[in-house]
């Protein structure tokens, strides 16, 4: 029978990630940096912006950036459809920002020790996009079915920054 602190430890361990598709893989968050889901995919482009930023959404008569994980990812255009998610991030992540992926999945508790940590070393870092996904990336797991890629929204949003500053 396991004790309250063997419980509490146990609980420490674990995370929890809000999941989503993007181009047919799935990807998680960690839940703690979502503020919402929301079914909204109206956007207002922005001229001369990056490809990976998307444009402005209004939600509720707050204004977010948008951004496109598809172009960040390097993947190909996907036309918005029913099942189109815009993943709202906390404000303490950075910008008032969300990002519009596929659909969303379920909400996962993953143990601490089966994330695989598949970051390496920066100079065995891959180049141009592959190097976005290492930069944005926490690690991967293995659920019953198929892979987990972690990702770092804050990270995410640093690597969109720097892809701006460039860009100008």
């Amino acid at each position: 029978m396991e004790t309250t602190a063997q419980k509490k430890n146990i609980a420490a361990n674990l995370h929890r990630y809000c999941t989503f598709r993007l181009a047919g893989r799935l990807y998680g968050v960690d839940i703690r940096d979502v503020k919402e889901i929301n079914t909204e995919v109206r956007y207002t482009p922005i001229f001369h912006a990056t490809k990976e930023i998307k444009g402005y959404i209004n939600i509720r008569g707050q204004i977010y950036l948008l951004l496109d994980l598809r172009k960040v990812f390097g993947f190909d255009d996907k036309e918005e459809d029913t099942d189109t998610r815009v993943l709202l991030f906390m404000p303490q992540i950075g910008e008032l920002c969300g990002i519009l992926v596929d659909s969303i999945e379920d909400v996962v508790s993953v143990d601490e020790m089966a994330i695989e940590n598949r970051r390496k070393a920066d100079n065995e870092a891959p180049e141009g996009q592959e190097r976005r996904g290492h930069d944005v990336g926490e690690g991967v797991c293995k659920l019953a079915d198929e892979l987990l890629i972690i990702l770092s929204a804050r990270k995410l949003i640093q690597v969109v920054s720097s892809m701006q500053k460039r860009n100008k």
